[in-house]
């Protein structure tokens, strides 16, 4: 007969060493901390009076602030001023691309804009921002991108709405809870998110030239895949994102999950929609003008003005170099900040933090 199975002892000690793990974690604070912790509760008690107040503030001026955005829609729609009858049709006639142009000088947007993401974008007529709780900004808000008739797509509007939990009292870092957008009606053969692959066939004969000519549609990077991508935690990584392009972007580990990998995607996201938000939507002009992009010759300088003594010693070494070299034609292109119709890369460097509210 074999012998009867027991219970190891360790395992009543595992759950008592737990128990009291647990005891400790819950640990009551002594009397002072109590007294410290009221202090700061009436503190934040004074500090979300404070918030609302200022909340209360920013609609009562938001609402001055308005009209001067509405005019401007007005004046960019004017087809009377526009320079070639074909603007006319467009989203801003008279200031055709205007749209498009302050995207790129952007550098939140700048970088994700595609080239054939441009004709779309010169469609658009305004872009507007809302709160998605007029009591309550800390809910999230909503962009909403406002297009004419156009050969690419049906929807007269594209939205977006960022869906957030209150600010941490404490710290102020925002947790997004979800991203909702809306679905794209493309038109037959416009869609711009996607590009036409042609199939890999194996072997030979009849069977690779009954396959010969077939197409499927692969997904490509685009402004408008961006903008209308949902997200929401829990969710897997959506298609169309390289999951190492974007841990080496955000400097992720490669171990990440979908979890963790679709929260730093959302922050992301979050970021880019306070950016335009906060910043293109109500300085659209001086985007457009090249005015607000960031100066990228400020890296080149220390803090006294000076350049760096790196690039000195670089310099030198490559006088050494070049010394029986002929000189370059032209020398270093200048750095120009794009707008007035001009086209610019929208490279304009790395995202500034914008304003959290």
């Amino acid at each position: 007969m074999g012998k009867k199975k027991t219970e190891p002892e360790t395992k009543g000690e595992a759950v008592e060493v737990k128990n009291d793990k647990k005891e400790d974690e819950e640990k009551e604070d002594t009397q002072i901390i109590k007294d410290l912790k009221a202090l700061d509760d009436k503190y934040l008690a004074i500090e979300k009076e404070y918030q609302k107040a200022v909340q209360e503030l920013q609609k009562k001026f938001e609402e001055k602030q308005q009209p001067l955005l509405d005019e401007r829609t007005k004046v960019l729609k004017n087809q009377e001023v526009a320079e070639k009858d074909e603007h006319k049709t467009m989203g801003t006639p008279a200031v055709h691309g205007f749209w498009a142009q302050a995207l790129q000088n952007h550098p939140a947007f700048g970088e994700e804009i595609e080239e054939y993401d441009v004709p779309v974008l010169e469609y658009c007529s305004d872009i507007t921002k809302s709160y998605l709780d007029d009591a309550d900004y800390d809910k999230g808000f909503k962009i909403t991108m406002q297009f004419v008739e156009n050969p690419y797509f049906t929807n007269a509007e594209l939205w977006k709405e960022y869906h957030v939990d209150p600010p941490n009292p404490y710290n102020g870092q925002i947790e997004v809870k979800e991203i909702k957008a809306c679905e794209i009606d493309w038109k037959p053969g416009k869609d711009v998110t996607v590009e036409k692959v042609s199939k890999k066939v194996k072997g030979g004969g009849a069977k690779k030239a009954k396959q010969k000519g077939k197409e499927k549609e692969e997904p490509r990077p685009s402004f408008f895949r961006n903008f209308v991508r949902a997200l929401k935690q829990g969710d897997p990584l959506p298609d169309g994102v390289d999951q190492e392009e974007l841990a080496m972007m955000m400097g992720a580990d490669d171990d990440d999950d979908d979890g963790a990998m679709v929260e730093m995607l959302m922050e992301q996201d979050h970021e880019a929609g306070t950016c335009m938000r906060d910043e293109l939507i109500p300085f659209a002009v001086r985007w457009y003008t090249g005015e607000a992009s960031p100066d990228d010759d400020d890296d080149d300088f220390d803090e006294d003005g000076e350049e760096d003594d790196d690039d000195d010693d670089d310099d030198e070494d490559d006088d050494e170099s070049d010394e029986d070299e002929p000189p370059a034609k032209g020398g270093k292109a200048n750095k120009k900040k794009q707008g007035g119709g001009g086209k610019g890369d929208g490279k304009g460097g790395k995202q500034e933090e914008c304003k959290q509210q």
